[in-house]
């Protein structure tokens, strides 16, 4: 707690050390490369138009502030055209919205009413909105597992028979799930295990006080012994209304997908729970240098002598902590969230801060 204190002043003096401005309700930036009029095509997502108009996209809903017959400013449909104009001196958004008149004949009396654009690229986000999630240690560790088959197999697919533990409930379905690492923050702690949805399976007659015989109706890779089962629950998603982190400070965890570097349009995981953040919420990504030992020689405290070191027998200079990308949070756990970068001017490796954008 106390780092992340320290952390969240660092970051505070080198938003005024870089100059950085902090955004006002009352303050849009405009892009000086922002189109006077839009047409929302297909595909679109709330997320990449507000960033064709704004310098800070959270300041959507601002735009549209001053414009009564828009009750929702995050539904916006394909074939929108939105019209930017200034009403003395302020920058304020229009909507204009074909409303065709539709006659109706005794083949065609419904009609599918068109799906407002996301937020973000959920396409781009689902896989990891069903399949991946965080468990505490203890959730997880209680789990029945696979045990094997008459094979002999040591992995599994689609319309095997494996026995397993016995499942607590069998009148409902269970998916698979494996643990791919420990996720821990940056004193050590265990936050939770990153787990991994690999299969379902039905359950078979044919059990005993102890064991399970289930067979994979569905599997996403190999299914192997040891592998987990839990209740399987349907994954679904809200779409998110962005705000921006005031006071909040975490650390970039990982990339969710063991890659070393971590860039532009990756998932990762920070280590704030959804007691700290909410989906949407947008953070910036700060890097801080090592710590600089000063003297008549300055050196990175890493590799300045263990001695002096412990005997502070120099003087040492904390660096600012420089912005190098955003992320919005769009899943939130006990003790983690998942967040997706969206912008991200250098590759970064983990251990990053995260806070106001």
């Amino acid at each position: 707690m106390i780092k992340k204190l320290s952390m969240l002043a660092i970051i505070l003096c080198s938003s005024l050390f870089l100059n950085v401005k902090l955004a006002l309700a009352d303050i849009i930036n405009i892009k000086t490369d922002a189109p006077q009029t839009y047409v929302v095509k297909k595909g679109d997502t709330l997320w990449d138009i507000s960033n064709l108009f704004l310098d800070q996209p959270w300041l959507w809903p601002e735009l549209w502030r001053n414009n009564t017959q828009i009750e929702n400013p995050h539904l916006i449909y394909p074939g929108d055209v939105l019209r930017l104009r200034y009403v003395d001196g302020q920058p304020v958004m229009e909507l204009v919205r074909d409303k065709k008149a539709i006659s109706l004949t005794p083949e065609s009396k419904t009609m599918t009413k068109p799906s407002p654009i996301g937020v973000l690229p959920w396409k781009v986000l689902a896989p990891y909105i069903r399949n991946d999630s965080v468990m505490s240690a203890e959730e997880y560790e209680a789990l029945p597992r696979l045990l094997g088959d008459s094979e002999g197999a040591t992995a599994f697919v689609e319309r095997d028979y494996v026995i397993s533990h016995r499942l607590p409930d069998p009148s409902i379905d269970y998916e698979i799930v494996r643990k791919e690492k420990e996720l821990r923050n940056a004193n050590g702690e265990v936050l939770g295990y990153q787990v991994r949805s690999v299969g379902q399976v039905e359950l078979m007659n044919g059990s005993s006080a102890q064991q399970q015989v289930v067979r994979l109706t569905k599997s996403t890779q190999e299914a192997r012994r040891g592998d987990k089962l839990r209740p399987y629950v349907e994954k679904a998603y809200d779409d998110l209304i962005l705000s921006a982190a005031t006071d909040q400070v975490g650390i970039l965890i990982a990339n969710i997908e063991n890659r070393s570097l971590i860039g532009q349009r990756d998932v990762v995981v920070i280590d704030l729970g959804e007691n700290d953040v909410v989906p949407g919420m947008i953070m910036g990504i700060y890097k801080q240098g090592p710590t600089i030992i000063d003297g008549e020689q300055p050196k990175y405290e890493a590799s300045q002598n263990a001695l002096k070191e412990l005997l502070n027998l120099e003087e040492r200079v904390e660096q600012p902590a420089f912005k190098i990308g955003e992320l919005v949070v769009f899943k939130t756990f006990e003790n983690t969230s998942y967040a997706w970068v969206t912008k991200s001017s250098k590759h970064m490796n983990g251990g990053e801060f995260v806070g106001k954008p």
